[in-house]
């Protein structure tokens, strides 16, 4: 998979993930709790009311940041947005936010940045935010990544939704798969050369050389890392 060091690229592949992670929300594939899950809750999500901005959910690291429990947020939130926000910071995004849903482009995401305090530090920190509204919902789906981990962060969501796309663009391919190709992919992947499977098996070098003529056929590998990604991807190694 590429990997995004420019901050540039960053935002623009964040902003097409955003579309990817609405599409999997609304037709079921994924719910935020697992996509907090599968991120180990590393990156902080959250979804807001799209007329009051209150927030509806928050996963366990947009509390960590805020240091504060979900409840205690709501109930003080005019409070605590004063408090851990740079002076203007959040009029500002609120104000940057609401322009965009009113504007024709308002189904793109926007990105901005605000700048709070986190975990209960004294600073100001730059957080990256990245919010998208659902067509299907109603509410606003955002992203928040401190500045100073946005690469290491931005990475590893590009890394699992790709990861998850692969499957399902692949799965077909691995649904064909007889059991005894499957093994095959396994001892292919691991490197193992046509006379080592046939022992391993206990078949024919030309019945393995068969199989994986039927095997390029169905899966349509001609690269040795290709073949590994696919094993991985469905856990054949």
């Amino acid at each position: 998979m590429y990997k995004y060091t420019n901050e540039k690229e960053i935002l623009a592949a964040l902003e097409r993930q955003a579309f990817l992670i609405e599409q999997k929300i609304n037709s079921g594939i994924i719910t935020l709790e697992d996509l907090s899950e599968e991120l180990n809750g590393k990156l902080p999500i959250a979804t807001h009311n799209v007329n009051t901005l209150v927030p509806a959910y928050l996963n366990d690291n947009a509390l960590k940041i805020l240091d504060r429990s979900y409840e205690e947020y709501l109930t003080n939130m005019d409070m605590l947005v004063k408090t851990l926000h740079f002076p203007g910071s959040y009029e500002r995004s609120v104000s940057l936010v609401k322009d965009h849903l009113e504007s024709r482009q308002a189904e793109l995401p926007v990105s901005y940045i605000q700048r709070m305090r986190f975990y209960g530090q004294k600073d100001f920190k730059g957080l990256y935010t990245l919010t998208k509204k659902n067509k299907q919902t109603g509410e606003l789906f955002n992203i928040y990544i401190p500045i100073d981990t946005i690469v290491k962060a931005t990475n590893k969501i590009l890394r699992i939704l790709d990861d998850e796309l692969y499957m399902k663009r692949h799965y077909q391919k691995f649904a064909s798969l007889t059991t005894r190709e499957k093994e095959i992919v396994t001892l292919l992947s691991l490197g193992y050369q046509n006379n080592e499977i046939a022992e391993q098996l206990f078949i024919s070098k030309a019945t393995v050389e068969q199989h994986r003529k039927n095997l390029k056929r169905k899966l349509e590998i001609k690269r040795f890392v290709d073949l590994i990604r696919f094993a991985q991807a469905f856990d054949l190694i």
